[in-house]
């Protein structure tokens, strides 16, 4: 297995990101594309039960997720990303934690939006911790000439492309006359429901609304791939409006919003630091002494998946995360994918998957070799699907293979 030390010294850190390009031609590989993860790290704990000194691969994404999986004690977690803009965030993120003075330094540093005093803790703890490469990229100037750290010290959860997509979202929302202001005032979950059907539901369902929902420049904009939106109109016998307003009623409606980090960035509001149990996992105050002893065990790779599993040993690995990473993938590639899963994955191994779409992303030609050694148990898969509180996926799968 390898360990290669925080960003290979070739990683170079690219253009820098501005909201000024929202309408921009998106280049994956140049911007902060995520400042967040957008999935529920503590069904990703529940479905792969991970045991202490576990080597995991997961992709990187916005690395609110890897973190937490340090509270497992594993041995190594690799996070792989081509884009290395999202891997300067991921080594922040952890040397945060390491190098940071204590728990609370963290959570203003990571958590708590307008903290002038993030620019010293960033020169003072972190600034020469950081690899070249993170370094040069948190240090480049934007269109506006502030260095890029200066996100932390305004709120760092309203950065990254997708979520400069889902604030414009928002704003146009809010325009139609959406009141999420006043879902941060409901009690429960009933009064959650019909703030939701008298306040939010008439902008979703708004023709001008309606017609964006059906731009493709729009839904790529915030976040689907084409694959995804071909599935969700053969889902939807060609309708995705009606998807996208069923997934969010179950994140405004189905979870409280004070205990869901997710619904209260998609109604504009900050993450609320006074309810532990309402924040990431990674930044809850019970784990951080794990996730500050093991968090120099995270090793980011700038890479693509596949080529990252070829240069594993056999039977070297104990944990796949993919998150949505198939629904991006042209069958051919699946197949060769999971040929090197399935020749990497140790006894025991797990492979979790998300989708948009509700059907498994997996040809059926992956199992033609294959199938025996892989199980999956449906009734789990949706009872875990049934608690995330991102809630935004339409399907989670989680395989095992035999020992």
């Amino acid at each position: 297995m390898n360990t290669k030390a925080f960003f290979p010294s070739k990683t170079t850190i690219l253009d820098s990101f501005s909201a000024s390009k929202f309408f921009a031609e998106l280049k994956p590989q140049r911007k902060l594309i995520q400042s967040q993860t957008w999935a529920d790290s503590h069904i990703d704990l529940l479905a792969l039960d991970l045991k202490p000194a576990a080597n995991i691969v997961t992709i990187a994404a916005g690395a609110c997720h890897a973190l937490a999986y340090l509270s497992a004690k594993p041995a190594a977690i690799h996070c792989v990303d081509e884009n290395p803009a999202q891997l300067a965030l991921l080594e922040i993120k952890a040397k945060a934690l390491i190098h940071l003075p204590d728990y609370d330094a963290v959570l203003k540093f990571l958590a708590q939006p307008h903290q002038s005093d993030n620019l010293k803790r960033y020169q003072r703890h972190l600034r020469a911790n950081l690899s070249d490469q993170a370094s040069h990229y948190w240090q480049k100037r934007n269109l506006i000439g502030r260095p890029r750290y200066y996100a932390f010290s305004e709120n760092l959860q309203e950065h990254g492309y997708y979520n400069t997509s889902l604030r414009a979202l928002r704003f146009l929302l809010t325009r139609l006359g959406a009141r999420f202001d006043k879902l941060q005032q409901a009690k429960d979950l009933p009064q959650q429901n019909l703030i939701f059907e008298q306040t939010i539901l008439p902008a979703l369902q708004n023709k001008y609304f309606q017609f964006l929902m059906q731009r493709r420049f729009v839904l790529n904009r915030l976040g689907f791939s084409q694959n995804q939106i071909t599935r969700l109109k053969n889902a939807n016998q060609e309708e995705i409006s009606p998807i996208l307003i069923q997934r969010l009623r179950r994140l405004l409606c189905d979870f409280s919003i004070s205990e869901n980090h997710f619904a209260q960035q998609v109604i504009g509001q900050t993450y609320q630091i006074q309810q532990q149990q309402s924040l990431p996992l990674y930044l809850q105050k019970e784990v951080f002494p794990q996730l500050r002893q093991y968090a120099h065990r995270v090793h980011p790779h700038q890479q693509r998946l596949i080529d990252f599993l070829q240069q594993q040993s056999a039977q070297s690995i104990d944990a796949f995360v993919l998150q949505d990473h198939l629904d991006y993938l042209h069958p051919d590639h699946i197949k060769t994918l999971w040929q090197e899963i399935n020749r990497c994955a140790a006894p025991g191994a797990k492979v979790l998957i998300r989708s948009l779409g509700t059907q498994l992303p997996l040809p059926q030609i992956v199992f033609q070799s294959t199938e025996t050694n892989w199980k999956t148990n449906s009734l789990h898969n949706q009872a875990l699907q049934k608690k995330d509180r991102c809630a935004l996926y339409g399907s989670l799968f989680v395989f095992e293979k035999s020992c």
